[in-house]
């Protein structure tokens, strides 16, 4: 399985497994946990799609095309 499909199920992942976890925790700097487990991961949602897109190699051949004018 190549890497940026790994990394795009990460948020999945992380956001709904928060609620299981949520259980029975504490206050983190004075908001529930839920809460801050969701803006964690809101944070590092935009930060994985930041990686994904730099390893996009497609992205770079459509540039390309663009350039040149081969992209009729």
């Amino acid at each position: 399985m190549k890497l940026r499909f790994l990394l795009a199920a990460l948020p999945f992942i992380g956001i709904y497994s928060g609620g299981t976890l949520a259980a029975g925790r504490p206050l983190l700097f004075g908001l529930p946990f839920l809460l801050v487990w969701n803006l964690f991961w809101m944070a590092a949602t935009a930060a994985i799609l930041a990686i994904i897109y730099c390893l996009d190699s497609r992205d770079e051949a459509a540039r390309g095309s663009e350039r040149t004018g081969d992209g009729q």
